[in-house]
């Protein structure tokens, strides 16, 4: 009889466990941060931007693993940066913003910290390194400085949540969002036809003056952009009479704006309580002149508008 033994060899290879909580411990490494932006320019498609950085380290304990020094992987501690706002919704004013990662992913505020996050809200930080250094995770803050904004200072508090691997929030910090909108303003004529090479006055062709009945200029007008209530105020270099262009002889006129005579004998304004939509507030104008005989020639004023932003 032949007895036959089978010996069979079981090897076992031990691979290294994904990082648990005693050896992955993500936190903030700085304190709590606040973040200035100022809206210096104000204009069609502005937009202003502000960088800032959160850094992330491994508050774990570092030790030599045997796995390391056999050319394994070794544990790996990574985490997910969510924000949250602190209190309610800004208000309709508040001018709106972004916060983007470097790869201009726009990164999603969520209403508070209870809500769950979301694709677009969790920013992944992967291989979160132990140390003071830790990881640096820049931040672009954008926001569009068009017109349609309301000048002013606003502030919102934001909380930064650090989220471990098991899903759980292992750290917090704050961060103060500060935008400043400027008071600023713009003027454009809309029927006027501009001075040559488009720097030169605004002009209004009144063409031949009548002797019997009133002359008025083809409807135009003044669109105003301005982050502030504003005021518009209007001077004439003949206070408010047509010069002749010898200078010898003025030929009285009148001028209309948003539907009220101007007062062009001395310094005129205007004043507007409030801001300007993006569209800007078109204000119309229209320059009359009295029926008239005067010496023959060519009659001119200029008048001078400002718009100031208060």
């Amino acid at each position: 009889m032949r007895n036959t033994i089978f010996i069979a060899l079981i090897s076992m290879l031990a691979f290294p466990a994904t990082a648990n909580a005693q050896d992955c411990r993500p936190a903030f490494s700085d304190g709590d941060q606040s973040l200035s932006l100022n809206g210096d320019s104000i204009e069609p498609g502005g937009r202003a931007t502000e960088n800032f950085t959160v850094r992330i380290l491994n508050e774990a304990r570092t030790e030599t693993r045997q796995d390391d020094r056999r050319g394994f992987p070794g544990q790996r501690c990574e985490a997910r940066l969510r924000i949250a706002r602190i209190g309610a919704l800004p208000g309709p004013d508040f001018p709106p913003y972004s916060l983007r990662t470097p790869r201009n992913r726009q990164i999603e505020v969520l209403p508070d910290a209870a809500s769950g996050g979301t694709t677009d809200s969790d920013v992944p930080i992967a291989n979160v390194p132990a140390g003071p250094e830790g990881r640096a995770v820049p931040v672009r803050l954008s926001v569009p400085t068009e017109w349609g904004l309301r000048a002013g200072t606003y502030t919102e508090q934001l909380e930064l949540l650090l989220i471990d691997d098991a899903g759980n929030i292992a750290d917090r910090s704050s961060l103060t969002l500060t935008i400043i909108i400027p008071p600023a303003s713009s003027l454009r004529l809309v029927g006027a036809v501009v001075g040559s090479g488009d720097s030169g006055p605004a002009q209004i062709d009144l063409g031949n003056l009548s002797s019997t009945t009133e002359t008025r200029s083809n409807p135009f007008a003044a669109r105003i952009f301005s982050t502030a209530p504003y005021s518009v105020e209007f001077s004439s270099a003949n206070m408010g009479s047509l010069l002749h262009e010898q200078g010898s002889e003025q030929i009285p006129y009148r001028l209309f704006f948003d539907g009220t005579e101007v007062d062009l004998a001395g310094t005129y304004e205007i004043a507007f309580p409030e801001h300007t939509s993006q569209a800007g507030d078109r204000r119309a104008m229209r320059i009359v002149v009295p029926p008239v005989v005067a010496l023959a020639g060519s009659y001119s004023d200029r008048i001078t508008m400002t718009v100031t932003a208060m």
